[in-house]
């Protein structure tokens, strides 16, 4: 019974993941390409939403980091 619940522990982790993913990768294709396809217009607005997308992305990584650290080590390890 141990391992089932471990698999839907780790496969509850895999589904919020997913989920944060799609998220990121939402507001990344909405900063980013937008930037990409009007460079000439606005550097300053070009610049900013590059950046915004790079934070985005690397906010995620972090969150996602943190998440899976707490989740393998109280969840998982939890006796």
């Amino acid at each position: 019974m141990k391992l089932l619940k471990n698999f839907a522990a780790v496969l509850g982790l895999l589904a919020i993941v997913w989920v944060t993913f799609l998220l990121v990768s939402y507001i990344l294709a909405s900063t980013l390409f937008p930037a990409i396809e009007q460079a000439s217009q606005n550097i300053l607005a070009s610049i900013m939403r590059v950046i915004v997308g790079l934070a985005t992305f690397m906010i995620w990584i972090l969150i996602w980091y943190t998440l899976t650290k707490i989740w393998l080590y109280k969840v998982l390890l939890k006796e």
